[in-house]
């Protein structure tokens, strides 16, 4: 054992997993082990332990004592990623209105222009009516509709759309 597994004082399991990131490649090393470079960081936490550890899946998995969650995660997460890649080149429609929408996952997506030199955003939730708009502005169209994108898979995590 490597790393933060061979210190004593430092608990090996009872981990809980309250976020994960994707980093876009490896280019950080994990937190627990101290060896793995890693792309996707569980950001684990431990009741007898002050610090928060950001650390790879085999970590991860070792600490939360769940081989499936961790890899669960890191799977959403690459999903999402090749679902960006991809989101500008869907079919967005155009509004009675002038402004590009996109009704997907239980959700309309609209882009427009705010001012003569932003953009902007809003995700409606179709089955309730419940909307959230983008505090942001965003130079481009293009920026306003892959931020909406980062929008969507947030409010994805916190249970929109309801079903």
């Amino acid at each position: 054992m490597t790393g933060k597994w061979s210190r004593s004082g430092i608990p090996h399991k009872g981990w809980t997993c309250v976020n994960v990131e994707d980093l876009d490649e490896p280019s950080e090393i994990c937190e627990m082990c101290e060896t793995q470079e890693i792309r996707y960081v569980h950001y684990m936490t431990h009741p007898d332990h002050a610090e928060m550890l950001g650390v790879g899946c085999v970590c991860a998995e070792k600490m939360e004592q769940d081989y499936e969650a961790p890899r669960m995660r890191e799977r959403a997460l690459h999903s999402a990623a090749q679902r960006r890649r991809n989101w500008l080149q869907r079919k967005w429609r155009v509004s009675h209105a002038g402004n590009s929408y996109l009704n997907t996952d239980g959700l309309n997506i609209s882009i427009y222009r705010k001012g003569s030199d932003s953009w902007g955003g809003r995700i409606l939730e179709r089955s309730s009516g419940r909307s959230v708009e983008s505090r942001k502005r965003y130079a481009t169209e293009a920026a306003a509709k892959l931020g909406a994108f980062d929008g969507m898979i947030f409010l994805k995590m916190k249970g929109w759309p309801k079903t």
